[in-house]
């Protein structure tokens, strides 16, 4: 895969800048990238603060995998991310949280939001992954809700990275495991997210809008990505949507 970068001052949002690019016939590879988004949002549509500073970007794709594996994409990024984030600031703190953020030390400084769309004949036309990572904005730029439970790369790590130092670590990481997904299948990148994350092994409250579905410890993810969770009575329950919060 062929990376091809589009920077922009600023945008409403990378990843709808990428559903237009990959409308228009964009190539896989092509990299959307803002210095800052005006519109930009999370899952369920939540704002998602994107001030100057930050690194915002946004991946198209066109994997050719069958549609009900596209969840997987999400835990590759993440596994891509962390490596890359680790090796930029020289740390083992950061982690993954399924399905889509990394923390370090229990603060988020990364999110991630994959988007798909099929083809008439059902299968996948492209993919789009939109990562955001704290790199180096003021932790007062945050949200006053926000603040308790995000951090900036750059201010608790004690280093100065540039955006583009930290978005080049993430591709060098993201597009060998990609190539590979692609080539041989996912259990690279499962193996590697299983050895990345905070989530397995730990009591988790399964959310979907906010709400609490279903509680119990995360025990796995299986070949789709899903979270299986265990509840004190044995019951085991899979979850590929949705959101957690580990207790």
């Amino acid at each position: 895969m062929k990376i091809q970068l589009n920077i922009f001052d600023v945008l409403e949002s990378t990843n709808e800048t990428a559903v237009a690019a990959a409308n228009d016939g964009a190539l896989e590879g092509t990299v959307i990238v803002a210095k800052r988004q005006e519109g930009g949002h999370g899952r369920m549509q939540r704002v998602w603060n994107s001030p100057e500073g930050g690194l915002w970007f946004t991946i198209l794709l066109r994997p050719k995998i069958d549609p009900q594996f596209i969840a997987q994409v999400t835990l590759l990024a993440g596994v891509a991310v962390a490596k890359g984030l680790r090796k930029a600031y020289c740390t083992d703190k950061i982690c993954i949280k399924w399905p889509n953020d990394l923390l370090w030390d229990g603060k988020k400084v990364c999110g991630i939001l994959s988007e798909m769309q099929l083809k008439e004949d059902g299968c996948v036309d492209y993919a789009i992954v939109g990562i955001g990572v704290n790199v180096g904005f003021k932790q007062e730029e945050f949200p006053e809700d926000v603040r308790k439970t995000a951090v900036v790369l750059n201010d608790i790590s004690g280093m100065n990275l540039t955006c583009e130092e930290v978005l080049d670590k993430i591709l060098q990481e993201f597009v060998p495991l990609y190539e590979s997904w692609q080539l041989s299948g996912s259990q690279e990148f499962l193996t590697q997210w299983q050895e990345l994350n905070c989530t397995l092994g730990n009591v988790v409250n399964v959310k979907d809008n906010d709400k609490v579905i279903f509680r119990g410890i995360a025990k796995n993810i299986d070949s789709e990505g899903a979270l299986l969770v265990k509840a004190d009575n044995g019951e085991i329950r899979s979850y590929n949507f949705g959101e957690i919060s580990i207790r």
